[in-house]
């Protein structure tokens, strides 16, 4: 066959049409890959985004958390509360309309309950049952030995083994006060407790230190200052309590001590504008005279195997002008923390278990800032250094035509003032609430009063409570007591 240029013309043109195909053709697994790509992107862009809803969801104030906004004009210092209405009205407006989805636990929490809660618990309903609740329909394998089968229905049945979280107990002391005369009287001491044991009151609070030391002390500065004035026999009244399943509480009075200020000039609260007391009748807590004059009384006082000292009066005066005294709240918690680290470390020292319990004004429950100032009982700083805290939530001490409108407030009035101030002092005390066990009214009460504390004691998740009357009658406290019935986690 003889040479022709066509032929030759038509062989390059196939071999370059090839070459073309070639590189221009993709490979059979080509188009999958991409796809497999642009899932992989689409994935990403996914991850981000709940992310970055994580991240908003996070940034935003939690339901409980309060807002504090400024108190309302023209209200008296003792009257002003946190208003955070307004505060929580924008949070509501500005993101549960608009962002329902994504603030769902706190819309729904926060908010009143309209359209927008519905909307978020019908979605919490259709949500599919996450796999790790769905475990029991797994198969377990034969080849599994019998004993490790045996642990393996153990832990299906039972679930992964959850860390115990111990949650303490509130006090359940449920008890009366006697004065010093009233517990040296032997009639109305059995009398006291006869009723007690027979109404489900458990506890007994007595005076053993005022301006006078009520019992035998052999404290040396009491003796040397003839402060010492017994009126009963400390360590047999404990032991008679004890005798009818009592606790035991010593009512331990300290910065209102006129002998100690008159015997002691240098001991007095001082006026920062004449450098002179103010009057004889405050001491100053954390002087080193009225540390160790206190020290020694109450080593005797826990030899005698008291249950707990409650300390009476450990604060500040308010009868005096706050600018004469001086200090701010801060300076004055300071004097007062001494006395509980003494108090603390006398009971270390002596070994015994103690309790320690501190008496305070209802009204720091109500507005903290305000009303820490002129007393100095700052109660959360105090907390880890004392055992039992007990507000005195006496209703009586709430001016009338304040605090209280029943147009507006569950409950009695007797009700709402004892566990508004509970649910305040909850509220400052934290982890500590759990201490709190209040001083209740029973004076000028009936038995109907005497129901609606109690049971504003309870509602408030504590279980304790001791009462109050400066006459020593309990006639309605007793009646109440042994018809109301004691919550079964307080008994």
């Amino acid at each position: 066959m003889g040479y022709k240029p066509e032929n030759t013309i038509h062989n390059l043109r196939s071999e370059m049409h090839a070459e073309l195909l070639a590189e221009s053709a993709m490979p059979v697994y080509g188009f999958w890959q991409e796809i497999a790509t642009g899932l992989f992107i689409l994935a990403c862009i996914a991850t981000g985004a709940v992310a970055a809803v994580s991240r908003t969801e996070l940034a935003l104030p939690s339901p409980q958390e309060q807002m504090h906004a400024a108190a309302p004009a023209g209200m008296t210092e003792d009257e002003k509360d946190i208003d955070d209405t307004e505060v929580q009205s924008f949070l509501c407006e500005e993101f549960c309309t608009q962002h329902v989805e994504v603030f769902a636990a706190f819309c729904a929490e926060a908010c009143p309950k309209e359209e927008q809660t519905t909307e978020i618990e019908q979605k919490e309903t259709e949500q599919e049952i996450p796999e790790s609740v769905r475990v029991r329909e797994e198969t377990i394998p034969s080849s599994v030995p019998e004993v490790q089968q045996e642990e393996i229905d153990l832990f299906i049945d039972n679930g992964p083994p959850v860390p115990e979280t111990f949650k303490r107990q509130p006090h359940n002391q449920r008890g009366v006060y006697l004065t010093s005369g009233s517990s040296g009287r032997e009639t109305k001491r059995k009398d006291t407790f006869a009723s007690l044991t027979s109404s489900h009151g458990n506890a007994f609070v007595f005076d053993v230190k005022g301006s006078s030391v009520y019992f035998g002390s052999n404290a040396p500065l009491a003796q040397e200052m003839g402060t010492v004035r017994p009126v009963y026999d400390l360590p047999a009244i404990i032991q008679e309590a004890k005798n009818n399943g009592l606790y035991t509480i010593a009512r331990f009075i300290v910065a209102k001590d006129s002998s100690l200020a008159a015997r002691k000039p240098e001991t007095q609260i001082k006026n920062v504008y004449t450098g002179k007391g103010l009057g004889a009748v405050w001491v100053i807590p954390g002087h080193e005279t009225v540390l160790a004059y206190n020290r020694e009384i109450l080593r005797d006082v826990i030899a005698s195997g008291v249950d707990e000292v409650n300390f009476d009066y450990i604060r500040y005066p308010t009868e005096y002008p706050l600018r004469s005294v001086g200090l701010s709240g801060a300076e004055k918690a300071d004097q007062i923390e001494k006395f509980l680290t003494m108090a603390r470390e006398t009971v270390a020292e002596l070994g015994t278990d103690t309790k320690i319990g501190i008496s305070t004004y209802a009204i720091l429950g109500w507005n903290f800032p305000v009303n820490f100032e002129p007393l100095g009982q700052d109660i959360a700083r105090f907390a880890p250094l004392v055992d039992v805290i007990s507000p005195m939530a006496y209703p009586s001490t709430f001016a009338q035509g304040a605090y209280y409108y029943p147009s507006k407030h569950p409950g009695s009035r007797m009700y709402y003032l004892v566990y508004r101030t509970l649910q305040g002092y909850k509220e400052l005390l934290g982890e500590h609430s759990w201490k709190l066990r209040p001083w209740i009214q029973g004076y000028y009460t009936n038995e109907q009063d005497m129901r609606d504390q109690m049971t504003a004691v309870y509602d408030a998740g504590l279980c304790g409570f001791t009462v109050w009357s400066a006459q020593n009658t309990y006639g309605p406290f007793f009646q109440a007591l042994q018809k109301l019935e004691v919550p079964e986690g307080c008994l």
